[in-house]
């Protein structure tokens, strides 16, 4: 054993830690080899042709002589099987919860401009442990509208038959987007006898309304000169009455004038604390 501080780490590892000891004696198997690899190139966003590189395979067979490496299509045939398997045991999961689910949608927009529509679901198990899990990462075909996006959503919960236990939507503040998705989907949730309403099952993102309210105060801010902060709600408000619907108490929580826009996150977190 080492000596000093590493040698005194190795002993209450081995002592406390047996688990995660790096002494465990692990019985290799080209099977094990093999689903662990394919694992670690999904998890770690590696090219499946990463097994082709030669410094790659040099160093496998540094570690392992019997190791053998699967070839670029199988890595990804199998990474398809892992998908699949996953995707029963996400099923099973949701299926199982005792209760209602809550779902959180956002679109996201891939560099090569490929759309998706990222779903999330919120529920408490059995043990009355808060629960997040994804759902779904669907290719959005077509376009973003909202009844492209309530089809989409509702073909991935009848996939996944969990249809029937929607409790809440959360989303962004696209109100034309939003008010056409939520609306379609009522109107499917009716037709599949389920309860479920457009504006009372709707939760909207609070972190979206918080980015948008602080970006319309920045407006209103001028760089260098000191300015009231009635003076800015007041400019904000005459322009956008819909400000005070969102955030009533938005005026009670700015206590401080601002010189700069570095102030702005002063603002944030006084939003914050409201």
């Amino acid at each position: 054993m080492d000596s000093g501080s590493t040698g005194n780490l190795l002993c209450h590892l081995n002592k406390l830690h047996p688990n995660k000891s790096a002494n465990n004696n692990y019985k290799f198997s080209n099977e094990l080899f093999r689903a662990k690899l394919v694992e670690w190139i999904a998890t770690d966003d590696q090219p499946f042709t990463v097994v082709k590189l030669p410094e790659f395979r040099y160093v496998i067979q540094i570690c392992n002589a019997e190791a053998q490496i699967s070839m670029a299509d199988t890595i990804k045939s199998n990474i398809l099987k892992l998908y699949k398997s996953y995707h029963i045991n996400i099923q099973n999961i949701l299926q199982n919860t005792p209760g209602k689910i809550s779902f959180a949608l956002d679109i996201w927009t891939s560099p090569n401009v490929i759309g998706f529509l990222g779903i999330t679901g919120h529920y408490i198990d059995a043990d009355w442990n808060i629960k997040d899990i994804l759902v779904d990462f669907v290719n959005l075909s077509g376009s973003h509208l909202g009844e492209n996006m309530a089809n989409m959503f509702v073909t991935c919960l009848k996939e996944k038959k969990i249809l029937t236990k929607i409790l809440a939507i959360a989303a962004d503040n696209n109100v034309a987007n939003n008010n056409t998705f939520l609306k379609s989907l009522e109107q499917t949730c009716v037709e599949n006898h389920i309860a479920f309403h457009h504006k009372e099952n709707h939760v909207r993102c609070i972190a979206h309304i918080m980015n948008l309210t602080v970006q319309e105060i920045l407006k209103h801010i001028r760089v260098g000169e000191a300015q009231d902060e009635n003076i800015i709600l007041e400019e904000l408000l005459e322009k956008n009455n819909k400000t005070n619907d969102i955030i009533p108490k938005l005026k009670f929580g700015l206590h401080h004038s601002v010189k700069t826009d570095f102030h702005a996150n002063v603002i944030f977190i006084q939003l914050l604390e409201i």
